[in-house]
């Protein structure tokens, strides 16, 4: 990554040094307002940090999982039950009419989605989305009243309270290169669903046949509907490889609003960073989530893992998070606990602003009192590579001793080319003893805020 550091007051770095520079910083701020309904313009106070995850598999993924000795290559040539999964009684590897729908069935490896949702929110989950393939067998025909499709419906339903939000989705999984490229695709919060299989336009071809083309996808994604009419429709990019959807073609204007998220990780094991900045650099304006895409029920009881989607919402209902989600309010954070906000010219991450040649931040983050090696060393502020480069440049950077729970940064950078930023946090965990970063040189990646003349 080039090293260059854009200069900035170092007097309006911390709040630790009297509030100096905080009352320049307001002006800065206040010269940029513009109307807005959304909450982009709300001050930092005003959102809380929810945790989950946004991709998950059951049961009703049929060809493939922890409940399979190998995945299903065709319908005609099923594989078995792995020996210890306590099979739900009735139930036939070969034919997926014979699923199970009681949860009490289900004990361990996999369930349906009723199980996800019970074990999600037993085990401190804000929110938790299930999004199975919608070309498997078990969601044809593609219908609203597709008994699979209403089940997760009435799941979601039953397991919602003030306290978790259980969201029904789908992946939408094209894997095949002609046509517009392949890649899969996760669908929150939607009335209906859509399939590779073109299903819906008639009658399904010869599984695992794929014919709903990305662009046809993208033009149904724009004017998708939310669930009942509340909340927003999400739609996110799974696991991207850095050329994936026909290397971040079929852009346009409304699909870019309509596409919100980027898987950056999978189970805190794979990292995307490299697609990562393809995709922004291309000019999709996608937010950075982590997501378990567990095909199993172990992940959400795993002692050491933590759910993996951070979103900063004003509370807990599937209006906000949705909300959320939409409007790019996420972090990542290979940290458990950490709380990230961040403003630029009083907008919140996640935001399109006005572009101007000088930038405030606002940059605010929390860490567990009781874990010092989780405290913050390093913040940075990155932007878009000035060459065009599949990777960022640091803007602005600014070294702490790592002694504190609670850190508040107030850069200014003057910049009247940047077409985003945003923010990476190294943690003292982050620094191996020779003085080198792990990772991504950082464990906390936020949303980027985006800027337009």
């Amino acid at each position: 990554m080039t090293k260059t550091h854009t200069k900035i007051d170092r007097r309006s770095v911390l709040v630790l040094l009297a509030g100096t520079g905080a009352a320049a910083n307001a002006q800065i701020m206040n010269r940029f307002v513009k109307p807005s309904a959304s909450d982009e313009r709300q001050p930092l106070s005003y959102f809380n940090v929810y945790r989950g995850n946004t991709h998950s598999h059951s049961i009703f993924t049929w060809t493939h999982g922890a409940h399979r000795t190998k995945c299903m290559s065709k319908l005609t040539e099923p594989t078995e039950f792995k020996s210890h999964w306590k099979v739900p009684a009735g139930t036939d590897y070969r034919d997926w009419n014979t699923i199970n729908l009681n949860p009490d069935a289900y004990t361990n490896l996999q369930g349906l989605p009723a199980n996800h949702y019970r074990l999600a929110k037993e085990n401190g989950y804000d929110f938790y989305a299930m999004t199975d393939h919608s070309q498997e067998p078990t969601y044809q025909p593609v219908s609203k009243d597709n008994h699979v499709w209403k089940t997760l419906q009435a799941s979601a339903d039953e397991y919602t309270t003030k306290d978790f939000v259980a969201i029904p989705g789908f992946e939408y999984s094209r894997n095949v290169q002609t046509n517009g490229g392949k890649g899969h695709i996760n669908v929150l919060n939607s009335t209906e669903y859509v399939n590779a299989d073109h299903g819906q336009r008639g009658p399904v071809p010869a599984w695992p046949e794929a014919r709903w083309s990305i662009p046809q996808f993208y033009n149904w994604a724009k004017t998708a509907k939310p669930r009942r009419n509340k909340g927003c429709v999400v739609v996110g990019f799974n696991h991207p490889q850095a050329n994936q959807y026909n290397d971040w073609d079929h852009i346009d204007p409304e699909i870019v609003k309509s596409i919100s998220t980027f898987e950056l990780h999978t189970g805190y094991k794979w990292t995307r960073w490299e697609a990562y900045m393809r995709a922004l650099n291309k000019g999709w304006k996608v937010a950075p989530i982590g997501v378990y895409d567990n095909h199993n029920i172990y992940a959400i009881t795993d002692p050491e893992g933590f759910p993996p989607t951070q979103v900063l919402a004003h509370d807990l209902s599937l209006e906000s998070i949705t909300r959320a989600l939409s409007e790019r309010r996420t972090f990542v954070s290979w940290i458990r606990g950490v709380e990230l906000r961040y403003a630029v010219n009083g907008y919140i991450m996640g935001s399109t602003i006005n572009k101007t040649d000088r930038y405030a931040f606002e940059v605010q983050i929390k860490t567990r009192a009781s874990h010092p090696e989780e405290r913050v060393s390093k913040i940075q502020v990155l932007r878009n590579h000035p060459q065009g480069k599949d990777d960022c440049e640091i803007a602005a950077e600014i070294t702490l001793a790592g002694d504190q729970d609670e850190v508040t940064w107030r850069p200014e950078i003057k910049d009247a080319d940047a077409k985003f930023y945003l923010v990476r946090v190294l943690h003292n965990c982050d620094v191996e003893k020779d003085g080198r970063p792990k990772k991504m040189a950082g464990s906390t990646v936020s949303a980027p805020v985006w800027m337009e003349a």
